[in-house]
């Protein structure tokens, strides 16, 4: 036992409460039952999560809607009073924020508004090549891309000869599996088809001459 600072302490299965250091005299308090001590530490851990979520909101500076899922939050008292915290840590956020509801599932949805631009605009700016999308069409639908426009101008080719000018990887897909898809060019217009790679085409352009 600490005799020497005034603190619960958890022994075989009861909790002492020290309440006269100088006599040493322990008062024994009976053990809440296991639901309660457990909705107890639901709450105590899901109010101390508040506080972390708020930090972590702020730190990435998130914005838009915002769920967050709490354990055990059955009783409403409970859920009250870790509304009352997130609400109580949020009170020092700059950005506009609206705290909602717990809903039947016990999450919560905040609204947040950015007051300022995130790290990563800050830093860094949209990629040129994909327009800030993280995507480009791949080499195969390209190459359907460019079969579909071959159908639509063919009677407008004079020339015996066509010079498709693409970007490389779309040259080797082309060119792949014996040529199938120039195979299938020429059989549709009746012209030989000539490719030519261009590092300065885009993956997702060609041009057809």
């Amino acid at each position: 036992m600490f005799l020497g600072r005034a603190e619960m302490l958890l022994m075989h299965g009861s909790i002492f409460e020290p309440v006269d250091l100088k006599q040493r005299v322990f008062k024994k308090i009976p053990r809440p039952p296991l639901r309660e001590r457990l909705m107890i530490l639901a709450q105590t851990g899901s109010s101390e999560a508040s506080e972390q979520a708020n930090r972590q909101i702020r730190l990435h500076d998130l914005g838009g809607i915002i769920i967050i899922d709490f354990i055990d939050m059955d009783e409403r008292r409970n859920r009250q009073k870790v509304m009352q915290a997130l609400e109580e840590a949020l009170r020092s956020d700059r950005a506009p924020s609206k705290v909602l509801q717990f809903n039947d599932f016990g999450l919560v949805a905040i609204t947040r508004k950015r007051v300022k631009q995130s790290l990563e605009r800050t830093i860094g700016t949209p990629c040129p090549y994909c327009t800030a999308t993280g995507y480009v069409k791949s080499v195969n639908t390209v190459c359907n891309e460019i079969y579909v426009e071959m159908r639509k101008i063919t009677k407008q080719l004079e020339h015996s000869d066509v010079l498709l000018r693409v970007n490389p990887e779309v040259a080797k897909a082309l060119k792949a599996n014996n040529g199938r898809w120039l195979t299938e060019m020429e059989e549709l217009t009746g012209k030989t088809i000539i490719v030519k790679s261009d590092p300065a085409v885009h993956q997702e352009q060609f041009d057809i001459n």
